[in-house]
């Protein structure tokens, strides 16, 4: 194949490289760049030396499989401009992280990877337990109400404009309300889909860059609070 066919790498190739300058030279992105490699260096810390957590356990499991492969797809959907599928991944990290705290803190450990995992579904689905119930029944002691108060408020968050599709649409609805009203204001970037770039003259950009660093630094405190007795000592 000759490269004069690469017509769609080379584009979002183009995309992601003029995204990245965007994101590092802008303040607001690149204060959300930036706390997404943090996530990523923390929760790889965790893997890589935390010895309390066991390697044949769904807590490590969860870690290694779910959580850090979840941070790097939401840094690559940052630098396309899908800001939609960066807030999925999140919803997903602090799925992962609850259930790798509640089984690493001892419940289900007499099972092994992925029975632990197995058993903790089946208690969720036997005694019909929501996200924020399992967050203030199965928690451990050292996740305070206030932590756990935010895990739940994060999720309902990340849950409702984003997640699903109807969330979507009546999100897109009131940015055209308010674009009707505004000359200033449109539809942000990522509605016309990935990749896209983003422009240093579009508000709507920045408004939207400055939610996702706002939520991305209350993942990263919450996950701080729920793994700090796993944390590696020198961390």
């Amino acid at each position: 194949m000759d490269e004069e066919e690469l017509v769609h790498s080379k584009l979002i190739c183009a995309c992601v490289k003029e995204n990245e300058k965007f994101l590092l030279q802008n303040e607001v992105g690149k204060r959300a760049f930036d706390l997404a490699f943090e996530l990523l260096e923390y929760c790889q810390s965790l893997v890589l030396f935390s010895k309390a957590i066991d390697i044949r356990s769904s807590a490590w499991s969860m870690l290694f499989f779910v959580i850090n492969p979840k941070i790097c797809s939401m840094i690559c959907a940052l630098l396309l401009g899908d800001i939609p599928t960066c807030y999925m991944c999140m919803r997903a990290i602090l799925e992962g992280a609850v259930d790798a705290v509640i089984i690493g803190v001892g419940r289900f450990l007499e099972e092994e990877f992925p029975k632990d995992l197995e058993r903790l579904k089946e208690l969720e689905k036997k005694k019909n337990i929501s996200f924020s119930e399992k967050c203030d029944l199965l928690l451990p002691s050292w996740v305070d109400k206030k932590t756990k108060d935010k895990c739940k408020k994060l999720w309902k968050d990340l849950s409702g404009y984003w997640l699903h599709s109807s969330g979507t649409l009546e999100m897109i609805r009131k940015r055209f309300e308010e674009a009707a009203k505004d000359d200033r204001k449109g539809l942000p970037s990522w509605t016309f889909g990935p990749p896209h770039r983003y422009f240093e003259w579009y508000p709507e950009d920045k408004k939207d860059l400055g939610k996702l660093a706002s939520n991305l630094q209350e993942l990263l405190s919450v996950l701080k609070v729920l793994f700090k007795p796993f944390e590696p000592k020198d961390l």
